[in-house]
C-alpha cells in the first residue's frame, strides 16, 4: 500500500494550505526552529556519547549527564515536531519521491530505537563495558548526524 495518497491529502488539506498562503517570515521561522531543534538533539547527544569514549565531562556520571541533558533532548524533540509538520504539510507531495526524505525518517527510526533500547541501557550503568560504549556511541552520532545530514539533502536531491 502507498503512503502517496496521504502525502497528498495532507497537502491539498485546509491546514495545508493555509499554511501554504502565509506569509513567508512564518517558514523561515520555521526552519530556524527546527536547526534549533536538531541542535537541542544533536548537542546533548553528542556530550554523552563524547562521555561514553571516555573524551569529556569525566568529573560527572554517565547517568548524571543523562539526566541534565534529557530536558535538551525533548525540548528539540517538540521544536522538530512542530517545525517540521508546518514545513512538511504545503508540499507534502513534493516531499513523496525525494530519497533524501525517506533516508532521513529511515535514520530518524533507528536513531529512536537505538536511543530508546541500546543508548538507555548503556547510559543507565555506572561503569558500562567499554566496548559496548564505544559502539553505542558510534552508533549513535552516526545515525543523529546523520538524520541531519539527510534532511539538508532533502533540498539537494532531485526524485
Amino acid at each position: 500500500m502507498s503512503t502517496q495518497p496521504f502525502f497528498q491529502a495532507l497537502q491539498n488539506s485546509e491546514l495545508a494550505i493555509s499554511i501554504g498562503q502565509s506569509n513567508h517570515l512564518y517558514g523561515v521561522l520555521a526552519q530556524l526552529f527546527h536547526i534549533a531543534g536538531l541542535v537541542l538533539i544533536l548537542a546533548p547527544v553528542l556530550l554523552v556519547n563524547l562521555r561514553l569514549f571516555g573524551a569529556g565531562l569525566t568529573n560527572q556520571s554517565i547517568a548524571q549527564l543523562v539526566k541534565a541533558t534529557n530536558p535538551l533532548i525533548w525540548t528539540g524533540f517538540v521544536f522538530i515536531l512542530f517545525s517540521g509538520l508546518f514545513m512538511f504539510a504545503p508540499s507534502a507531495a513534493l516531499y513523496y519521491p525525494n530519497p533524501a526524505f525517506w533516508l532521513k525518517f529511515q535514520m530518524l527510526a533507528l536513531a529512536l530505537i537505538v536511543q530508546f533500547t541500546l543508548y538507555r541501557k548503556v547510559t543507565a550503568t555506572e561503569k558500562p563495558n567499554r566496548a559496548l560504549a564505544i559502539l553505542t556511541a558510534i552508533l549513535s552520532l552516526t545515525l543523529w548526524f546523520g538524520v541531519g545530514i539527510a534532511g539538508r539533502a532533502i533540498g539537494y536531491v532531485a526524485a
